[in-house]
């Protein structure tokens, strides 16, 4: 079941909004790029699962799935090309400095655009109704996506977790995040 919201206005999705009030709390951005670095996890697809709990949505295996088959190919041929290329423009030496920084942020303009189109894949593509907020879901949408990758996560994996999960939820503690992700494995 697909979303109401238009495919035009991208920017004006619900999950949009969330996410980027998430990732600009402290330690989130850093948490979640610790994340994909480390085990190579789609930033948009984790802020989703905190979405969705957030929403009181617990995702199980078959709809996690289902969303990373659907974001999957723009991810990767459109989004991870795109990092690759800013992150490649940071570090080179070719062109002057000031052209290349120039450049550099055109092209981390366009990569925000891509992220904007894959979240939109992800929110079109499972039905997430607004619904009382539960930081428990929360923690079991994060710890189901990473122990996809990770079946046994490290305490700097929980301790990211743990910071996507207090920017979601401002209202718990860091330690009881902690405490909360710890209690999914059980």
């Amino acid at each position: 079941m697909t979303q109401t919201e238009p495919a035009s206005a991208p920017d004006k999705t619900p999950f949009w909004h969330f996410s980027g009030s998430v990732y600009g709390r402290p330690g989130v951005a850093e948490a979640c790029l610790d994340l994909q670095d480390r085990h190579g996890l789609d930033v948009n697809l984790l802020l989703f699962c905190a979405w969705a709990g957030a929403r009181g949505r617990r995702l199980d295996n078959a709809e996690l799935g289902l969303l990373r088959s659907a974001s999957r190919p723009w991810h990767d041929e459109v989004v991870a090309p795109l990092r690759a290329a800013r992150r490649w423009l940071k570090q080179q030496v070719a062109v002057p400095e000031d052209l290349g920084e120039a450049f550099r942020e055109e092209v981390k303009s366009l990569e925000l655009q891509a992220e904007m189109l894959e979240q939109l894949v992800l929110y079109q593509e499972l039905e997430v109704p607004e619904g009382a907020g539960d930081a428990e879901a929360v923690a079991a949408n994060l710890r189901l996506y990473l122990t996809r990758f990770k079946p046994l996560p490290t305490d700097d994996d929980l301790a990211d977790l743990a910071a996507v999960l207090h920017g979601a939820c401002p209202e718990v503690a860091p330690v009881h995040a902690i405490r909360l992700l710890e209690e999914q494995s059980d």
